[in-house]
């Protein structure tokens, strides 16, 4: 049975149960009103006719006292009623057909009667002294009758009530039926790329309210299941790239120790040739460690657990030492380098792990050889912003970089080029040093002249209190 069936038959069952305890309840409480109004005129009705027989059984006028009771035979309920004197004779006598007197006894009271009658008997008492007897008996068949028909008036409107609450219950099932079917067909396509328009008039509702949250709940399963799509392009990717940038070092490797260790090969060359097959192998051993520090780095900046060492770092004796660093690399790559530090470094220091620091310029270094054509310069410097804050630089004379690019360029596995020669991790890496360090990276590009990319860095003067000074000298490009 469907869920709308029960539904319908259990409101149905409920209002028949609901109305069979009302009308049971009302007839029980209009039977016992009416006795109740019973007891009380049989009560008054005998106290009425023992005043009277008293008064006439002590003057003797018997004939009187029948002549006025004779007017009670009038009386529909009256059953019978019977007046003896203390002597046992038969003062009045009126009973309907059928009733044996002499069986009769008095009840305890008119909600327990033994038939159909309650039977009253009185004594006639006359200062003091007991003069006769009255019997009283009236009928509640009329009681019983007067309860059954206001039963079955309350049985043909209970039914009528059943009828309206099954009625109603089978009208708003059917609506009910509707949004029910509609939301089960949501939960079903919850997972599923699109869910059935919200049908009119639930907006408001429960219903409304339920199909609001089961689209949301569904575009948050389409976000996440795009979230998990992508990581898991990125991580294909990445696989593809490793393989494809592994490549080219390790062949270039593998070829230059298989002519330096063939002793055939070996005798034909020249300190010249030994030499530039000696810088290949460097080279490419180079690029290994870089790429392989790439993936290292980056891996254990996005854990929130790994501490980063800062220190206080001088400016200038660091950009010297990454100077120093770099140069050869760019040398070695046929591009020309370039270094400038203005006089204000040597007096303001960064507080910075050095280390990483050290590789983010690093990385831009190699990210500038990447993009910058031979005989192409690349530069190295530094200059202050306001705030105290300090702009470290790289710029190179390459192609530029998009506008609607510059913000991909720092997320992972991301490059410029179709066949770049890192894993995309560099700049990624730059970012999440600058993130632990309360800086950030900032990009001007220019379409066919190149790129500038700055570390922008808090500094602090090097004075005695440590207090960082005011706004500083603007940068210098």
């Amino acid at each position: 049975m469907k869920l709308r069936n029960k539904i319908l038959v259990a409101l149905s069952a409920l209002s028949l149960l609901f109305s069979i305890v009302m009308v049971t309840e009302r007839a029980t409480g209009f039977r016992r009103a009416l006795l109740e109004r019973t007891q009380d005129r049989t009560e008054y009705l005998s106290s009425f006719v023992i005043e009277l027989s008293a008064h006439y059984l002590e003057t003797g006028n018997l004939q009187r006292l029948k002549e006025i009771l004779r007017s009670f035979d009038h009386f529909k309920n009256i059953t019978y009623l019977r007046i003896v004197d203390s002597k046992g004779g038969v003062v009045y006598r009126m009973a309907e057909p059928g009733v044996k007197l002499t069986e009769k006894k008095a009840d305890e009271d008119v909600f327990h009667p033994v038939d159909e009658i309650f039977d009253v008997s009185r004594e006639i008492i006359s200062n003091g002294v007991n003069v006769g007897e009255v019997q009283l008996g009236i009928s509640v068949k009329g009681v019983d009758e007067a309860v059954a028909n206001m039963a079955w008036r309350g049985i043909l409107i209970g039914l009528v009530f059943t009828a309206f609450i099954t009625f109603l219950a089978w009208f708003l099932s059917i609506k009910l039926g509707k949004e029910l079917s509609w939301l089960l067909t949501m939960a079903e396509n919850v997972k599923s790329g699109e869910l059935p328009a919200l049908p009119s008039g639930t907006l408001g509702s429960d219903t409304g309210s339920i199909a609001r949250t089961l689209k949301d709940l569904h575009s948050g399963l389409k976000r996440e299941e795009g979230l998990r799509l992508e990581a898991e392009t990125q991580r294909n990717e990445f696989f593809a790239m490793t393989v494809h940038d592994l490549k080219q070092p390790v062949t270039a490797l593998k070829a230059a120790l298989d002519l330096l260790l063939s002793e055939e090969e070996a005798k034909t060359f020249d300190k010249k040739q030994l030499a530039s097959l000696t810088q290949i192998a460097r080279t490419s051993l180079g690029m290994l460690t870089t790429m392989i520090s790439d993936v290292l780095n980056t891996s254990k900046l996005n854990d929130p657990a790994t501490q980063v060492e800062k220190d206080r770092v001088p400016l200038g004796d660091f950009l010297r030492d990454c100077a120093a660093e770099n140069s050869a690399s760019v040398a070695a790559a046929g591009r020309k380098w370039m270094f400038s530090l203005p006089e204000e470094a040597d007096s303001v220091w960064m507080f910075a792990d050095r280390d990483l620091v050290r590789r983010v310029i690093g990385n831009l270094v190699l990210n500038a050889i990447q993009y910058t054509p031979k005989g192409g310069a690349i530069k190295l410097g530094a200059g202050f912003r306001e705030n105290g804050m300090a702009a470290i630089y790289v710029s190179d004379e390459g192609e530029g970089i998009p506008e609607n690019f510059r913000e991909e360029i720092f997320k992972k596995y991301s490059t410029m080029g179709k066949s770049s020669k890192n894993l995309g991790l560099g700049l990624a890496f730059c970012k999440l040093v600058a993130d632990r360090h309360a800086a950030r990276l900032d990009v001007r590009s220019e379409a066919g002249k190149g790129t500038e990319i700055s570390f922008v860095i808090p500094v602090s003067a090097e004075n005695a209190g440590g207090v960082r000074p005011g706004p500083l000298r603007g940068e210098n490009s």
